[in-house]
């Protein structure tokens, strides 16, 4: 949080009147991020990037061309509408085009900065690993990228092996992957970006590819792992929790049932995984309701009224649908619990949650 916190600190410190409208941008891209990472883990994670330079007076700026192997100043223009130079997207980072060679923009730099397809981007440093990079001037090309993007593709393991990807999260909901809004599509990951990221069953990356080629695809980004719970980020098939983990963790101590019997639980957000939080309710004896979220506020107030305890499903819950469990929560004075989807972290969110009753919120992230 705190490289975002100065992130946003050092936006507001450079606003002027004539970049007014770039810093409000800049500033909603931040906090976009911000929710995105508190609604899939729970807290932001960190970001190691560049410190900002120290600002030099226009006479210290200088570039010798016995240098140009190691220090990289990709324009040197006093006038700040030509500072930089118009950033090419590529399907993993960008490439600055210079007078003295061509820079690399990694992605992470890209998405933490929020730089598009012909953005004016200048790269100040000594050394090529420890350059900044700074947006000068907003694109006016960016609609000429031919790069398409999908985000949070949940990754699979195919009965033979290979590490697929056919579904993505949209919405706190799972999808099929189409292309065409019509045909469902699949994406064989290759070896190459199978080792780079460590990818293994669950894992959720972006792909990107040029428009008119799809097999140009490549696997631009994998979101961290918050915790041990989230080594495997859900969603999965059903069938892979009803053949193993559904059979193991139905299953209930004495005292677990005594302290569950006939409660009513409400769990919003993972309604794609009612399937396999049913039998833990049914082994349980106790009433359990499964909400996506997407329902009408009033229909979600009417629904938990009277409730036992109400757990936020977090790591794929929208915004909106974990606010309003919350403020259903607090309107009602009823148990709240938010958990990532996995059967072992709502079985403990719920035992908790009617044990120790008399704490309204707690979070397992």
């Amino acid at each position: 949080m705190k490289q975002i916190t100065d992130e946003l600190i050092s936006c507001m410190h450079q606003m002027t009147n004539e970049n007014i409208t770039e810093t409000r941008e800049r500033v909603n891209k931040l906090f976009d991020f911000i929710e995105l990472s508190q609604t899939l883990w729970g807290s932001v994670p960190s970001i190691i990037i560049s410190a900002e330079p120290e600002k030099k007076e226009p006479e210290e700026v200088d570039i010798s061309r016995n240098e140009t192997s190691q220090r990289m100043i990709v324009t040197s223009s006093s006038d700040t509408t030509s500072l930089g130079t118009p950033m090419e997207r590529k399907l993993k980072g960008g490439i600055l085009k210079g007078r003295h060679g061509d820079i690399y923009v990694p992605e992470k730099i890209v998405r933490m900065h929020g730089f598009e397809h012909g953005d004016y981007i200048e790269a100040i440093g000594d050394r090529l690993k420890d350059l900044v990079f700074i947006k000068r001037k907003n694109s006016v090309t960016k609609h000429e990228s031919n790069r398409i993007e999908i985000d949070y593709c949940v990754i699979t393991k195919t009965s033979d092996g290979l590490l697929v990807a056919d579904h993505h999260i949209t919405n706190g909901k799972l999808t099929r992957i189409k292309l065409d809004g019509e045909s469902p599509y699949q994406f064989l990951i290759s070896q190459r970006d199978s080792e780079t990221y460590s990818l293994k069953d669950g894992s959720v990356v972006s792909i990107a590819y040029h428009e008119s080629d799809p097999l140009s695809f490549r696997v631009v980004w994998c979101y961290p792992e918050r915790t041990n719970e989230l080594a495997r980020p859900e969603p999965k098939p059903s069938s892979f929790y009803k053949d193993t983990t559904s059979k193991k963790e139905s299953i209930w101590t004495d005292v677990e049932l005594n302290l569950l019997k006939d409660k009513k639980i409400v769990i919003i957000g993972a309604d794609f995984r009612s399937s396999d939080f049913m039998p833990l309710a049914e082994s349980g004896n106790f009433t359990l309701d499964v909400f996506s979220g997407d329902e009408s506020k009033t229909r979600l107030k009417a629904a938990v009224k009277n409730k036992d305890l109400i757990i936020s499903a977090s790591e794929h819950s929208s915004h909106r649908s974990s606010g309003l469990a919350k403020e259903c929560a607090k309107k009602y004075k009823i148990p709240f619990r938010a958990a990532p989807t996995s059967q072992s972290s709502i079985k403990k969110a719920m035992i908790h949650g009617i044990k120790e009753a008399y704490i309204p919120f707690h979070s397992f992230f």
